[in-house]
């Protein structure tokens, strides 16, 4: 009897605990390193190839693929912050990090055509969407105060632009002509890159690249919210304002034209077709094949009378966290909106979407913690299971995630990503 007693006083303890809020995995100081990444597309999935018969669907896949195309995304971010959190006390800290993405699009007309053939269509043309790529160095610094309720942080940042490519006017065009019996393709090659260094001198000049780049800073501020509106129930909000934009004074041309023209009668005659195909490169027009090997991928950069000027993705959102057990259980929510490349001078650079996540978080003790979360952050949809092992001195979380620029997607293993975040402090 004893016994029993003693067993149930120790459970009853042990499940007291767990619902208690605990200090126990706070840490006033921290440094901490962050590293996220994610390649994903909304195509092919892992589900569709590990199968004992692969089945290549290309109708399927075009109707599928939702009325924006194929898209393809890639990002990392990685980070390194010092951080001090003092309970109903002051917050600060410093972070240094980098953040790149990139993203592909291909609008649905090829599929359409690969898949279904061209009937009702005389011509296919297939453009780059949305097709961009993004490289920052970020330095930051935040303070706040933790209050009874109210937790209030705000960071400002300073960033600046390394790089920022823009493809969106690239296209392939196919056509027939059956008053002539002819059919044809053009493509336009047309990007540009921007920088503030030359690429084509490489990157050994460490200073001097410095020396170029420190001028060109940029700055948002980003204000962050909680309150505790009720024991078990806390909402918040958050904001990243664009403030000064970081500055590009060069541009680098990838400029390629193509365009031939078969007659189908010859074509199915054996005949070869006698109009050769029309080709410029980059660095224009040359003779023989001396022009041919001057000609460079990416053209000599040119100093820009007015920079191109940029700023990191504007964001605005509400959050809400339900904790009715304390520590041990809790669910929370987010919706938002994100602009890319605000105040862009190219209106089609410009991207407005919404952003989401809901998740549950099952947490013993404040030492062993898991996460199962569904969210669709920068246009991406996202399936994530995360653990994390807190012994207040260390922290390690580790998360993997299934994501998509698809909704459907999302669930097939489209695309991967993941964290791990590692923390030492006191």
């Amino acid at each position: 009897m004893k016994k029993l007693i003693l067993t149930c006083a120790l459970f009853a303890s042990l499940f007291t605990t767990a619902f208690a809020e605990s200090n126990f995995a706070h840490r006033f100081f921290e440094v901490k390193v962050d590293v996220p990444f994610s390649v994903s597309n909304n195509l092919i999935g892992l589900s569709d190839i590990f199968k004992e018969k692969v089945v290549i669907d290309l109708p399927k896949i075009a109707d599928g693929m939702g009325k924006n195309g194929a898209t393809f995304n890639t990002s990392i971010a990685p980070s390194l912050s010092i951080n001090l959190d003092i309970p109903k006390g002051l917050i600060f800290g410093i972070n240094l990090g980098a953040e790149a993405s990139a993203g592909v699009g291909l609008s649905k007309d090829i599929f359409q055509f690969i898949g279904k053939g061209n009937v009702g269509m005389d011509n296919v043309t297939t453009k780059l969407n949305n097709t961009y790529a993004d490289l920052f160095a970020v330095a930051a610094i935040n303070g706040g105060w933790n209050g009874k309720k109210l937790r209030l942080n705000i960071t400002g940042s300073a960033f600046w632009a390394l790089a920022h490519m823009d493809a969106s006017n690239t296209y392939v065009k196919i056509y027939t002509n059956e008053e002539e019996n002819t059919m044809g393709v053009e493509a336009n090659v047309d990007a540009k890159l921007y920088t503030t260094v030359n690429v084509n001198e490489g990157f050994s000049d460490i200073m001097g690249i410095f020396n170029q780049t420190k001028a060109n800073l940029g700055f948002d501020i980003t204000a962050e919210g909680k309150y505790d509106l009720f024991r078990f129930l806390s909402v918040g909000g958050n904001a990243r304002i664009p403030i000064v934009p970081s500055r590009l004074n060069q541009v680098s041309a990838v400029s390629y034209n193509f365009s031939k023209e078969i007659n189908l009668m010859d074509m199915i005659s054996g005949k070869d077709s006698e109009e050769p195909a029309a080709e410029t490169s980059a660095e224009g027009e040359g003779e023989g094949e001396e022009a041919q090997e001057d000609s460079k991928f990416i053209s000599d950069p040119k100093k820009l009378a007015s920079p191109y000027v940029i700023h990191r993705p504007m964001k605005l959102g509400v959050s809400a966290d339900f904790h009715p057990f304390g520590n041990l259980l809790s669910t929370n929510g987010y919706i938002g909106v994100g602009i890319r490349h605000p105040f862009a001078k190219q209106k089609s650079e410009t991207d407005f979407y919404w952003d989401y996540a809901v998740g549950g978080r099952l947490s013993l003790w404040n030492i062993l913690s898991f996460e199962l979360s569904h969210s669709r952050y920068d246009e991406i949809f996202k399936n994530q299971f995360a653990v994390a092992l807190n012994i207040r001195l260390v922290e390690v979380d580790v998360g993997v995630s299934s994501q998509s620029a698809s909704f459907a997607k999302a669930f097939t293993g489209a695309g991967i990503g993941g964290f791990v975040t590692v923390c030492v402090g006191f």
